[in-house]
């Protein structure tokens, strides 16, 4: 915990320093007089005095500021400096771009960062995990093992680019490699599922049709945990816990995500770093897709036999028997040793909410030049694709659940560092590029807030009443420390402190 809290300090210090170098460079540009460059805030721990600024680190590295002199839009002349050299004695279009230039270098920051990432380690593959039987990826022949290269000439750069790339399409041009080989093949995706996975109390066998929903012939918005199920050859289980995906139109395939070694773990579980989990309740974990169902069955089941099963439809593709008498127990490797252990229903809780595991994939190199160009591009589409979920996040249920505190921040920093170095750097380059994201926000207190501001002067070439701003900037300011606060309780809880 103590080495997540410092990986966090150090990277959130050097996110501060990128993004106020901007707001810095920017007003010495334009002759601006900066009176202060701050790292954190509270109680200085170190300063040095410059030719005009002094330099700061603070006692609570939460973020940080540059200090201009006339930076209040009320005050019109301090005392020892020159009117012209004031920031609001600037055209708005300057003061737009001192201001812009924070976000503009957090932004920048970000996409160094991810290209630094792509020249040093490459890019994940794209590697199939498991095939839904007789969906189109099963009628091409792709296997599991195979690695996607690209789709529809755009260059698969992650695995979970996949389905971005697969939405929306009625025709897919698919380079693959398989056993070595680069291949190309066409498929057309097709509407898929509903898929349930389901635990359930019984022996269920693979093939087998679901008749019944609580003796009601098939309707399946009946299903509901608790539910009694029928089948085709005549079996019946109890429901004890599912979970559904809609139906969508897919080629058919899950991709390999995470394996099954630990990188970290809360210790109380009796799981170490580097062991290797084997089954739970006898459901083997040797593939990312079968893990995640292990895990799915054990945190419904506790204390019974049963299947884990998974439906297409009303159909069942597989079925797995597990065995939960006596609470969860994880078989794993540990230095070529094989152990196991029981777990209650507190412990497996630990277990869910500590458990990160090494990457399941390995990483490709395209050469340095690709790999500057296609940092690049996966840089852009990770910009795009965090726009327009901030862009929709308020219109989704628990909004505020979507964003992550300190703690939160802490604890993934401490997953990504026990990851490897790649997953680490990458985060930083996502936590920079939210930052200046976040900072464009057309909000009262924030960067977007000021800009807001000097673009009504520029169209309208009067500035808003000096008294008017202030006001909605420090009433701006306390509601983003009341919802600072707020995000810091909501980590607590979900992240244990």
């Amino acid at each position: 915990m103590l080495l997540s809290i410092f990986y966090f300090i150090v990277i959130l210090v050097g996110i501060v320093i990128a993004h106020e170098l901007g707001h810095y460079i920017f007003a010495k540009l334009f002759g601006v007089y900066v009176t202060e460059f701050s790292v954190g805030f509270g109680p200085k721990i170190f300063s040095i005095k410059g030719k005009e600024t002094a330099y700061r680190l603070r006692a609570f590295p939460l973020g940080g500021y540059v200090r201009m002199a006339g930076d209040d839009p009320q005050i019109e002349s301090v005392e020892g400096i020159s009117k012209e050299r004031l920031l609001y004695s600037k055209k708005a279009w300057k003061r737009f771009l001192i201001v812009f230039a924070g976000p503009l270098f957090s932004i920048v920051t970000g996409y160094v960062i991810m290209i630094f990432v792509s020249i040093a380690w490459g890019f994940p593959e794209a590697r199939m995990d498991w095939i839904i039987p007789n969906s189109p990826a099963a009628v091409v022949g792709f296997q599991a093992g195979d690695r996607i290269k690209s789709i529809n000439g755009h260059v698969i750069l992650s695995p979970t680019e996949v389905s971005w790339f697969v939405k929306g399409q009625k025709k897919l041009k698919v380079v693959y490699v398989h056993n070595g080989q680069i291949l190309k093949t066409t498929l057309m995706p097709k509407e898929i599922g509903p898929q349930y996975f389901m635990v359930l109390n019984g022996t269920i066998s693979p093939g087998t049709q679901l008749s019944e929903v609580d003796g009601i012939p098939l309707d399946r918005t009946k299903i509901t945990n608790g539910s009694i199920l029928k089948f085709s050859n005549g079996a019946t289980a109890t429901l004890l816990g599912y979970q559904m995906l809609p139906r969508s139109r897919e080629m058919g395939i899950y991709m390999a995500l995470f394996s099954n070694k630990v990188a970290s773990v809360d210790p109380s579980t009796e799981l170490k770093p580097d062991d290797v989990i084997l089954s739970i309740n006898g459901i083997a974990c040797n593939t990312s897709f079968n893990f995640q169902n292990a895990l799915i069955a054990a945190s419904y089941a506790q204390n019974n036999n049963g299947s884990f099963v998974i439906l297409n439809e009303n159909k069942v593709l597989k079925s797995i028997p597990y065995h939960a008498v006596g609470g969860t127990k994880i078989e794993f490797e540990r230095k070529g040793k094989k152990l196991s252990v029981v777990l209650n229903k507190k412990q497996f809780n630990t277990l869910l909410n500590s458990l990160a595991t090494y990457p399941a994939y390995g990483n490709w190199y395209p050469g340095a030049w690709d790999a500057i160009k296609y940092g690049v591009i996966r840089t852009n589409r990770i910009f795009t694709k965090m726009l327009a979920f901030l862009g929709g996040i308020f219109r989704t249920k628990n909004a505020l659940s979507q964003f992550v505190g300190p703690v939160g921040l802490v604890k993934m920093v401490g997953q990504a560092s026990s990851e490897g170095m790649q997953i680490l750097w990458t985060l930083i380059a996502l936590i920079t590029l939210n930052l200046g994201i976040i900072n464009l926000l057309p909000l009262p207190a924030l960067d977007g807030g000021h800009l807001v501001f000097s673009l009504i002067e520029m169209v309208t070439g009067k500035r808003v009443n000096p008294e008017i701003e202030g006001y909605i900037h420090t009433v701006g300011f306390f509601l983003l420390m009341a919802f600072f606060v707020y995000i810091t309780y909501l980590d607590i809880i979900r992240f244990g402190g």
